[in-house]
């Protein structure tokens, strides 16, 4: 039985959550100058485990958004006491998408993590996104996308795998071995991006520790302003339309993670 807390459509700083009261970083709510800026360097290394709810994207100026009110959940947790879940509910003519939003300046090169617990495949989805990035100048509406982890059917009946697309380049990019992703089990994760403003960028993609492909020299992206999605989108076409997964352990680090120590 899933104990769940729920949380506000959307989390700011000195809002409530849930149970959790999120207050400005570096200061209590009100702190006022001291309160971070969505356009501020996103700082190396940094994480949520969702031990404080929703507060550690609300701190930094990030946010959190939903077809579904989003909501911490005791269980499944992969660490800790607490995950988040995000659930999607389908409609016609749209995508679906429950999602946090960690944004500002990022680094040059960095490691994007998290681990996701899905307990059962979609059916069917011509869309099912975990990872999303847009960017460009400053906050905005028409800012393109830039990266995205997805998942598409692998090469058995019922089976799922990570897939990145790359509209910078115009290309996507999965792993030669095509390894599917488990399900009703906690899984990493990670994608190793170096933006640059010439040819010289880089993408790999890690699933619980293995590297499932490395493509350089690729045309990047070194856009000012940069926000990366973490959690569930569907689009209309979706079966079952309703359905939740839960990610936890979030993280943005210089090096490489090893999952086995969290395991």
């Amino acid at each position: 039985m899933l104990a769940a807390t729920p949380v506000l459509s959307a989390c700011a700083p000195k809002l409530f959550a849930g149970e959790w009261q999120c207050e400005a970083e570096g200061g209590a709510a009100g702190a006022g100058p001291s309160e971070p800026a969505a356009t501020d360097p996103v700082a190396v290394p940094w994480s949520t485990g969702f031990e404080n709810s929703f507060c550690d994207y609300s701190n930094v100026a990030g946010f959190c958004y939903g077809d579904q009110p989003y909501v911490s959940v005791r269980e499944p947790s992969h660490s800790g006491h607490l995950a988040a879940k995000f659930t999607v509910l389908g409609e016609r003519a749209r995508d679906h998408q429950t999602r946090c939003v960690r944004q500002g300046v990022l680094p040059e090169s960095a490691y994007y993590g998290a681990w996701y617990y899905i307990p059962e495949a979609l059916e069917d989805a011509k869309l099912w996104n975990l990872f999303h990035f847009i960017g460009g100048d400053g906050p905005g509406p028409n800012n393109p996308a830039l990266w995205d982890v997805t998942l598409v059917h692998g090469t058995q009946d019922g089976e799922w795998e990570l897939m990145v697309y790359d509209p910078v380049n115009g290309g996507s990019y999965r792993g030669a071995d095509h390894r599917p992703i488990p399900f009703a089990t906690w899984f990493h994760i990670e994608m190793f991006l170096k933006r640059a403003s010439d040819s010289t960028g880089e993408i790999a993609l890690y699933q619980d520790g293995v590297q499932l492909f490395d493509r350089v020299n690729l045309k990047s992206d070194a856009s000012k302003f940069t926000q990366w999605y973490v959690g569930n989108l569907t689009d209309d076409m979706a079966v079952p339309a309703d359905s939740s997964l839960y990610v936890d352990d979030i993280s943005i680090s210089a090096t490489l993670s090893d999952p086995s120590a969290t395991q």
